[in-house]
């Protein structure tokens, strides 16, 4: 329901009223310690739900109230709005939250100031009414009040003896450990207040988790009427099929500090039901902003937070943004950006009220392009020649010269060996060397990314001989197999991990704890290299050690399935999605690789820009930079959105990324910071010092010295390969 106050008529725009205008506006800034404060007249009230129908005793309603000022922004009211009901079916908390009573209709009255609105309300209960669902309300209240945290009883031994899956993933095994384990001890259905499971977590007896709740909680009372009920067992009702929250995205400004959330479950059967009482809220920086059971968040400062809500197996995630006063010196410096960059970094930096540095000097940018691009300091005649120089665009064409040199390829293709985990230890000194020069040809000469991803991912054959095969080396080979879906799922690891920012270890044995990443979706990545197999060539390394020896990798389309037993009905699917129908022959990597590297894909290009921002300015756009999630958001999303667009535009390849991120102010800014930024480090308004590459930092040391350093490659790592190839 919305209500928007009539205008009011003016014939002259006197300077009275200028001011009596602006002093509606500034009214805001009492409201938030104040139910009866003034409201600008022009915002627009906005009731959601604008009518109620329930069905239940236990069902309930969260009203949220929001007002639209002048200016399009939005400000939550529903904890300042005063609520009443006119009948006797239903009532509302100071909170707005609606709570079933009776029988009956009538309506609710919501009172903001001196506006008043009226909700439409229907009561109509069923003539018997539904026992406490198990599976819809015992479990996630278990999960809500952290007994099936990781920490609690959700940890795989579980705690004190009792043991709950994690986030309650397996209904039926926690129906048994409540019911059967035990004895049956910890439930009553004949005196439920004396259950363990009312007794514990109420702290009537013992419990090292201390109270969870009160005697009067939602909780208490669902876990007591479960067991009057009769304990009844529902595993297999419907499931959930999506949950949404409302708003998914709020920017809060002072003096507004906190906003109500309403989140609803879609269920299989089609039905859609309030469950904001029930859901698991966190917040993904507790510093900046808590929020409390029932979905009131608060901040404390400025910044942005992810808020989680988690039920049923089913989680969504709520942007929070909240602006604090700027001091009153304050003033936006309106700097010209040099591209789509600086345009990204400075919108958000505005709003913030945050002043970027100004450009750094020509000394200072000399010295860090040449390092950055090319690991090298330049010298002092290069120095001095770019530093006198009067060229208007010296900077770009500087940056496009570095990129042509050779010291250019050789960091970034080390810069890569390291992302790709080359080891001699697991691919051997030859097998890494002829990883790396054909790595090096392909940064060279600026092969699009995405098909260097694709050859990797589709290569076969020997290490020594075929350089992108070394990407299945990486993994040491087990001397003992304990898992025989080790090397596949190790591949599914480190390919999300790289090539999609995501990392899936904690699907490995259930569904991720903390983010939508589920168990299936970790083995079907796994089973697209279900197809591959490892061996060791020719004989035994140094003193019969197996593992010093040139591996084989070879494809076998026949199979269809992952070694183990275990996992055997997986099918390949991509992460989130369902399983996928592949025609019999085909090479099921090819596949994978066709969906990651195109342009469409959620993942490859934010990844690969992030990693490159990252590599350029000491910090990600999401950082860390392989954890995307919804629980950690990214510093600025425009801006990672344009980078992988322009990214994929330019048939991802790195240099035009690099070219664009170096030529940007925001990369050229001084890391010396002012009065209104020196405290950010995160929205890259300054450069951040940070500390040199070892191998950079060594050369530059020998280059300056004059004394070049001495390498010598254990004799461990050169038996067996001839002299002329030992580099």
């Amino acid at each position: 329901m919305i209500w928007k106050q009539r205008p009011i008529g003016v014939r002259l725009l006197s300077p009275i009223i200028v001011l009596a205008s602006l002093a509606c506006v500034l009214a805001l800034d009492t409201y938030a310690a104040d139910r009866n404060a003034r409201i600008p007249r022009r915002t627009q009230i906005v009731v959601t739900p604008d009518s109620i129908d329930l069905h239940s005793v236990r069902d309930t309603r969260q009203l949220l109230v929001t007002g639209i000022l002048t200016d399009g922004s939005e400000i939550d009211l529903t904890h300042l709005a005063e609520y009443s009901s006119n009948t006797s079916a239903c009532d509302v908390t100071e909170t707005g939250l609606v709570q079933v009573r009776g029988q009956g209709s009538g309506a609710l009255m919501v009172r903001i100031g001196h506006r008043r609105m009226a909700i439409d309300v229907n009561v109509e209960l069923a003539e018997v009414e539904q026992p406490v669902s198990f599976k819809h309300e015992i479990v996630p209240l278990l999960s809500l009040n952290g007994c099936s945290d990781i920490r609690c009883h959700g940890a795989p031994s579980g705690k004190g003896g009792f043991r709950l899956s994690l986030w309650g993933s397996d209904e039926s095994f926690d129906y048994e450990q409540l019911v059967r384990d035990a004895f049956g001890r910890r439930t009553n259905a004949v005196d439920p207040d004396n259950s363990l499971v009312l007794q514990k977590p109420l702290a009537r007896v013992s419990h090292i988790g201390g109270q969870r709740f009160s005697e009067e909680s939602l909780t208490a009372t669902l876990l007591r009427t479960w067991q009057e009920q009769g304990l009844v067992n529902d595993v297999d009702a419907t499931s959930v099929k999506s949950l949404s929250v409302t708003p998914g995205e709020r920017v809060l400004h002072a003096p507004a500090t906190t906003q109500q959330l309403v989140v609803s479950a879609e269920f299989e059967d089609g039905t859609s039901v309030d469950v904001t009482q029930l859901v698991a809220f966190s917040s993904s920086d507790l510093a900046l902003a808590t929020v409390e059971a029932g979905g009131k968040v608060t901040f404390s400062q400025q910044g942005e937070v992810a808020i989680l809500c988690r039920y049923m197996g089913k989680m969504v995630s709520a942007r929070m943004m909240h602006i604090a006063e700027p001091s009153r010196d304050y003033e936006w410096t309106n700097p010209e950006p040099s591209n789509f960059v600086d345009e990204h970094v400075y919108a958000k930096l505005e709003q913030l009220h945050i002043t970027p540095s100004v450009v750094c000097t020509d000394a200072e940018f000399v010295r860090r392009v040449y390092l950055d691009l090319c690991g090298v300091l330049p010298t002092p005649e290069e120095m001095t020649r770019f530093v006198g120089s009067d060229i208007p665009n010296k900077r770009a064409e500087l940056i496009d010269a570095l990129m042509q040199r050779e010291e250019f390829s050789d960091l970034w293709t080390k810069k890569w060996m390291d992302v790709f985990r080359v080891s001699r230890d697991s691919i051997q000194l030859q097998g890494a060397q002829t990883f790396q020069a054909w790595l090096r040809e392909q940064v060279s000469a600026d092969r699009p990314f995405s098909e260097v991803v694709t050859e990797m991912l589709t290569a076969t054959g020997e290490s020594y001989s075929i350089g992108a095969s070394n990407y299945y080396c990486a993994a040491p080979m087990e001397r003992k197999v304990t898992d025989a879906d080790y090397l596949q799922k190790d591949l599914a690891e480190s390919t999300a991990q790289l090539f999609m920012g995501i990392r899936l270890q904690c699907a490995q044995c259930h569904n991720h704890p903390y983010e939508r990443w589920t168990q299936d979706d970790y083995l079907g990545l796994a089973a697209f290299f279900s197809q591959i197999t490892r061996s060791r060539l020719g004989k035994a390394g140094p003193d019969g050690r197996p593992e010093r020896r040139q591996i084989a990798v070879a494809l076998d389309t026949s199979i269809t399935s992952l070694p183990g037993t275990e996992h055997k009905q997986v099918k390949p699917h991509f992460p989130g999605e369902l399983p996928l129908t592949i025609e019999d022959g085909s090479d099921y990597r090819k596949v994978l690789s066709d969906w990651l590297v195109t342009s469409d894909n959620p993942f490859f290009a934010k990844s690969v820009a992030n990693r490159i921002w990252f590599h350029l300015n000491g910090r990600g756009i999401v950082e860390p930079v392989d954890d995307f999630r919804d629980s950690n958001p990214s510093a600025n999303d425009p801006l990672l959105s344009a980078l992988a667009i322009h990214f994929a535009e330019n048939d991802f390849r790195l240099r035009p990324l690099i070219r664009a991120i170096v030529l940007s102010k925001t990369y050229q800014a001084s890391s010396l910071g002012n009065v209104f930024n020196s405290s950010d480090n995160k929205y890259f308004s300054h450069q951040t010092a940070r500390p040199l590459p070892a191998e950079v930092l060594l050369d530059a040391i020998c280059e300056v010295t004059g004394v070049p350093e001495q390498y010598e490659v254990m004799e461990d790592y050169t038996i067996g390969i001839p002299k002329e190839k030992i580099k």
